[in-house]
């Protein structure tokens, strides 16, 4: 067993001892015929005693269970992100979570710290104090819940005997309402935007999809003879709510529809050819789309940036703020924009039928327009 002089018997099949350098103590005693060993964290003899009691009595109503292997904080990581696949999630979640995970793995790391099991409840606090010095609050926060929830669910595949950090508390930042342009804004932004980019931000200012949505248009999803513009939740491509929804177009947009070029491919808009992709037919980039956005609000003097400007999100409150000053109700519009935020039974019951939705989208007023020129591919430039 051991030449350990300090060995206390806690019961018929407990003993304890302190042992190495640290001198940690120990609890040796038998299961199903087994002999065993585990540390009971702590160099305090009375504390020690107290664990030792309760082991005892688990052992003596067969309710103890033994600890789990040791299993690193990226080993769980990739078994988490595996869970998650099997259970569909979207590829941009997952890529989201992935970079989550890497950071906080690689901080651990640096704290000399690999295993799961060694995680603390201050090892998240100080490294959410270290992410806040570079990242604003929301951010922070949605990491913390991210991360948490790979404790929990590490809980419930005993890959941990407790979850370290169930007992934490975030506190979510509250919203702050953001800006977005006006009719007359807008307006100048198409006037001063070059082809294909005024086609861009048209379909977002006047449909309120996300950046991500257009990108992921295609030719299929535009029915000319209905009026509408679908936004399909695909396989690999799915919508943010994984639900899909129909659009009506706006009279705005249908001179914009009579000139669209189909790319040729699968999306209906794509970038330019370059030097990686010489062939073309990739789907447009939004971060690009962004940029390019942002460039052309300052060049009109207008603020940017997502704290107190515009970027080309604040497109998607343009539409949401002139729907809702057009007095279309909160539901219709919330069915446009595909926001699931009621969970009332009135939201599962309420059908928009087609008929009201297509008038409800012609009271808006955003105006006829001017007919853009041919559209549909960026330029090389």
């Amino acid at each position: 067993m051991t030449d350990e002089p300090n060995r206390i018997k806690v019961s018929d099949r407990v003993t304890i001892y302190p042992r190495g350098r640290k001198r940690i103590w120990c609890a040796e005693f038998s299961q199903d015929g087994e002999h065993r060993r585990v540390s009971l964290k702590t160099t305090n003899k009375r504390v020690a005693l107290d664990k030792a009691v309760r082991l005892a009595a688990d052992l003596a109503e067969h309710t103890y269970r033994s600890p789990p292997r040791p299993v690193t904080v990226a080993q769980a990581v990739e078994d988490y992100l595996g869970y998650l696949r099997t259970e569909h999630r979207a590829r941009k979640t997952l890529v989201k979570y992935h970079g989550i995970f890497d950071r906080f793995v690689t901080y651990l790391a640096e704290q000399r710290v690999l295993r799961l099991g060694q995680v603390t409840a201050g090892h998240f606090d100080r490294y959410r104090a270290h992410r806040q010095k570079s990242r604003h609050r929301k951010t922070v926060y949605t990491e913390g819940v991210v991360i948490k929830q790979l404790f929990r669910w590490a809980r419930t595949r005993k890959l941990v005997t407790e979850d370290v950090l169930a007992d934490v508390r975030l506190h979510k930042p509250p919203l702050v309402p953001k800006t977005a342009p006006t009719l007359a804004q807008v307006a100048r932004l198409l006037a001063a935007a070059d082809e294909p980019l005024r086609t861009y931000l048209s379909f977002l200012a006047f449909t309120g999809m996300r950046a991500g949505e257009l990108q992921r248009l295609r030719l299929e999803d535009i029915d000319r003879t209905g009026n509408w513009v679908h936004v399909v939740s695909r396989p690999g491509h799915e919508t943010k709510t994984r639900m899909s929804r129909k659009i009506p177009i706006h009279p705005r947009l249908q001179a914009i529809l009579g000139i669209i070029r189909a790319s040729g491919g699968t999306w209906l808009f794509t970038a330019a050819p370059s030097t990686k992709y010489p062939d073309g037919g990739r789907p447009i980039s939004v971060k690009r789309l962004n940029e390019q956005f942002t460039r052309l609000a300052a060049r009109l003097g207008l603020p940017v940036g997502r704290e107190s400007g515009f970027v080309v999100h604040s497109l998607r409150h343009f539409f949401e703020t002139a729907a809702v000053n057009a007095r279309v109700p909160q539901r219709v519009v919330d069915a446009w924009l595909g926001h699931r935020s009621d969970r009332s039974m009135a939201a599962v019951y309420y059908h928009l039928g087609d008929e009201e939705s297509h008038q409800f989208m012609g009271s808006v007023p955003f105006g006829m327009g001017e007919p853009a020129a041919d559209a549909g591919r960026e330029d090389a430039s």
